[in-house]
């Protein structure tokens, strides 16, 4: 496939707040520790330097165990997190079922590209792409349904409560009898695990291994073990409430919007079946509706015994990340950079080491005749992007064969109107009102007519109209970018090249939206 580049400025599709950060502008400097660019990472590794051998030793034991129903998974990778001069890049994300759409697989392919680039910077270190499973998570609606060949399925569980990640695969034959020639990866995960969380490790390794890829779930008790001061920190003194809201206020004083807000605790009670928010009481904490209640000292004993029954929300998830992990950067959409550019504060409220904001990697694809349509269309792959409208006014400006533009006449009407006013002004200047009047009305009729001729002059070039929109449609259908509707399975494993494709070309720092069209 060829790769066409469109810088995210010329894209139009993407947010001020973000644009402004990959620019760097001034006003949002104090929002982040790291330029986004190559050379700043000299800095960062310097920083991460100090991440500790018990810290590496907790990891690698926690990731043996989790790939523990996995014969042929990253050993040798998770291994060099051993080694003091290994660091992580990390992308995160929902467990989706059947991988969700396309961007997900774009995250982790822009995230080891990154990596590949930074082993040729510092060829004496080593640097692993880590998937941060969202497992814990329990908006099951978010995580049950996705499109295949313009068709929606949807997973019925029969009792969707809870950290999704622990969630039974009962319900997931219907999907799976439903689609004709499923690929064997997601039959066999789906139909050989106990769980949501196993299945997406066992269909993410398989699809990545050879690049080496680690899988990372938080939802294991001894990687929660170094979170205990943060998550007493968080219950007892409220620190990333009072750092964020006062960074969000920084924020919209500078007329951007934020994605996140606080809460005075940002943490839920979590176990098999329940994932609850947790509140301050008079008498100590309780979860949100009042199920579960503690004691201050009860509390205290609980962070103590059982910190995995601890869950972070969106606020701290990214402060939990950054101490399991030696980690130098985080890949994300656009809304999540902008959500960790409010998050700075906090980090250093917590003492966490801040990472690169980075953002993921953004695709677009035109195979098959969709491919051919567009190069006999002459279009820019920009002007695409365009709303639809724009399109059609562009399509029916130049077309040479359809000619409703009146601006000509227009002029003549103006300067008959005008020699009438200087006519009616020389008998009497009461006429002029009259004159105005019946100027303003001709104007109105003229204009309600160039309506006319351009909505009819739009029906006569109508199926040139169609050709170029039914384009724009695969690249952007219903208006969304491509990547948040289609599903992988649209083009792998019929393009077996698909995805090491994308990974050539996903480079985070590059800030292009990638457009891949079929030969």
């Amino acid at each position: 496939m060829n790769t066409y580049k469109i810088p995210f400025e010329t894209a139009g599709l993407y947010g001020k707040m973000f644009l402004d950060y990959l620019s760097e502008k001034e006003e949002i400097k104090p929002l982040y520790q790291h330029s986004p660019q190559l050379s700043s990472f000299d800095q960062i590794i310097e920083n991460r330097s100090d991440f500790t051998d018990a810290s590496r030793q907790r990891l690698v034991q926690s990731l043996h165990e989790q790939y523990s129903k996995i014969e042929d998974y990253p050993s040798e990778q998770i291994d060099l997190l051993l080694d003091k001069n290994t660091y992580t890049i990390i992308t995160g994300h929902q467990l989706n079922i059947f991988t969700g759409p396309l961007f997900f697989v774009y995250k982790i392919a822009a995230t080891i590209n990154l990596c590949k680039q930074l082993k040729e910077k510092y060829p004496d270190k080593n640097f692993i792409p880590v998937y941060w499973m969202a497992t814990e998570d329990h908006d099951f609606e978010e995580i049950a349904s996705f499109q295949l060949g313009g068709r929606k399925y949807t997973w019925e569980h029969p009792n969707a409560s809870g950290p999704v990640g622990r969630l039974s695969l009962e319900g997931m034959d219907q999907i799976l009898d439903r689609i004709k020639d499923m690929p064997a990866l997601f039959v066999n995960a789906y139909r050989q695990s106990e769980n949501l969380t196993e299945a997406s490790r066992k269909i993410v390794n398989e699809l990545f291994k050879e690049f080496g890829l680690v899988c990372v779930d938080a939802d294991h008790k001894i990687l929660k073990e170094p979170f205990r001061e943060i998550i007493k920190k968080e219950l007892f003194e409220g620190v990333s409430y009072q750092k964020v809201t006062e960074t969000n206020a920084v924020i919209e004083a500078q007329g951007y919007k934020t994605q996140i807000y606080a809460r005075e605790i940002n943490l839920f009670y979590m176990e098999d079946g329940v994932r609850l928010r947790l509140e301050k009481t008079a008498e100590g904490f309780q979860t949100v509706g009042g199920d579960y209640k503690w004691t201050s000292e009860e509390m205290n004993l609980l962070v103590d015994e059982s910190p995995e029954k601890f869950s972070p929300n969106v606020v701290l998830r990214p402060v939990l990340q950054e101490v399991l992990l030696p980690n130098l950067a985080y890949l994300g959409g656009p809304a999540e950079v902008v959500y960790w550019l409010q998050l700075k504060s906090a980090f250093d409220a917590y003492n966490v080491k801040y990472p690169m904001v980075l953002p993921r990697g953004f695709c677009l694809v035109l195979d098959g005749h969709f491919s051919e349509k567009w190069r006999k269309s002459g279009w820019p792959l920009e002007e695409l992007l365009k709303p639809k409208r724009e399109i059609e006014e562009q399509l029916l400006d130049t077309n040479e064969s359809v000619d409703t533009d009146i601006t000509s006449e227009l002029v003549k009407i103006e300067l008959a109107y005008n020699d009438i006013l200087t006519k009616a002004s020389a008998i009497t200047p009461n006429l002029k009102k009259h004159v105005d009047a019946e100027m303003t009305r001709m104007q109105k009729r003229v204009q309600h007519t160039q309506n006319k001729l351009r909505k009819e002059g739009k029906r006569k070039i109508q199926d040139d109209i169609e050709r170029v929109l039914c384009i724009r449609e695969c690249l952007l259908p219903n208006n969304a970018p491509q990547e948040r509707i289609v599903n992988l399975i649209e083009f792998w494993p019929k393009n077996v090249d698909f995805i090491p494709e994308l990974i050539g070309e996903l480079d985070p720092l590059s800030f292009n939206l990638n457009v891949m069209v079929g030969d």
